[in-house]
């Protein structure tokens, strides 16, 4: 008995399997993180510039070509897919409210997501448009992260939120102002 105890205690065979089995879990740790990260990371830039992208074309004034407008949102967050996040877009103007001035809602729509109310308020002026008056747009995208690696909780519950104000470039004149109307909505009030 003495002889296989002694036998048992000298013996290395297993040695490496138990080491590997501790230093696995934190390898494997390490690869997922070395590819959720900067996946993570590629994904919110991507809809930041699609947010930008989309303040950008319907600051142009062409909303006969929403669908395409909205389309181009995935083509510039390819290869990350969109489906399901949220996109909505506004326009928007700027009034005094006694010595502040405040964005209001002038006309909104959306894709998978909830428009805003014509009438309500944004909050503060953006910006350089801080006169009674101003006329912008703005694009928010909203999306929840979906990870390849579901077992990492941290990264399961990420959700990306953007939003771009963008000055008009081209707009019809309304109460002597350049201005985007968007479908189904109406001219900002004076």
């Amino acid at each position: 008995m003495r002889g296989a105890l002694a036998r048992f205690a000298a013996a290395r065979g297993g040695a490496s399997a138990v080491e590997f089995a501790f230093i696995a879990p934190l390898l494997l740790g390490l690869f997922m993180g070395a590819v959720e990260i900067p996946r993570a990371i590629a994904t919110g830039d991507r809809l930041a510039l699609a947010a930008g992208t989309l303040a950008d074309l319907i600051a142009r004034d062409d909303s006969s070509a929403l669908p395409d407008i909205f389309a181009s949102a995935q083509t510039v967050a390819a290869p990350y897919s969109l489906d399901g996040a949220g996109i909505v877009l506004t326009a928007a103007g700027v009034y005094q409210d006694g010595d502040a001035f405040v964005a209001k809602v002038c006309s909104s729509v959306q894709q998978n997501d909830e428009a805003r109310a014509a009438g309500s308020t944004i909050g503060p002026a953006p910006a350089g448009m801080t006169t009674n008056g101003a006329r912008f747009v703005m694009a928010e995208v909203r999306m929840r992260y979906h990870a390849i690696f579901s077992m990492i909780p941290v990264l399961n519950s990420w959700s990306f939120a953007y939003k771009t104000v963008w000055p008009i470039r081209e707009g019809k004149t309304y109460n002597g102002q350049a201005e985007v109307v968007l479908p189904g909505g109406k001219p900002c009030p004076r």
